[in-house]
């Protein structure tokens, strides 16, 4: 898995693009990539999203980390194996309570989009047990990266 630099126009808007193999145990019986592999990809890409932005993947020491309350996807075109694909994130809404990205796979050989999807990450702390608001320095670095405001703020009025 790596970052990719040179991504496909179809990713212009996503901050965040992976490139990885298509492997052979993702394929399901009718010789196309499994639609769960897809979510997997998906799931590549935000952590790939999340370490960028300072949320740990794994809780450590403060045992806080980001969790699913959902996730979906719509898919347009099979893929088969071999190949690769480019997978691509980006923050669609970021609330006081949650974070709320879009993905799209594009197949790396066509550069077409084959699947779109999104999901609601919410932040938790595991030793407390429970939701926890977005950190203003997760807020910053989320449109740090992604160039544009989430929020209005009195004090700044120009793009990140």
């Amino acid at each position: 898995m790596q970052d990719v630099l040179n991504k496909p126009s179809a990713l212009a808007d996503f901050p965040v693009v992976l490139h990885l193999p298509i492997q052979w145990s993702d394929l399901d019986a009718y010789g196309h990539v499994n639609n769960l592999v897809y979510l997997k990809w998906f799931e590549d890409a935000r952590a790939a999203y999340a370490t960028q932005v300072g949320v740990e993947v794994v809780p450590t020491c403060k045992g806080i980390g980001a969790v699913l309350s959902d996730i979906e996807c719509t898919y347009s075109r099979q893929l088969k194996y071999p190949g690769h694909i480019y997978a691509g994130v980006s923050a669609r809404e970021v609330t006081i309570s949650c974070v709320k990205l879009g993905f799209r796979i594009v197949c790396s050989s066509t550069g077409v989009p084959v699947a779109e999807g999104g999901c609601t990450a919410v932040l938790y702390d595991h030793v407390a047990d429970k939701h926890v608001a977005v950190p203003e320095e997760v807020l910053i670095a989320i449109e740090q990266l992604e160039g544009r405001f989430f929020r209005n703020r009195s004090s700044n009025s120009e793009s990140p």
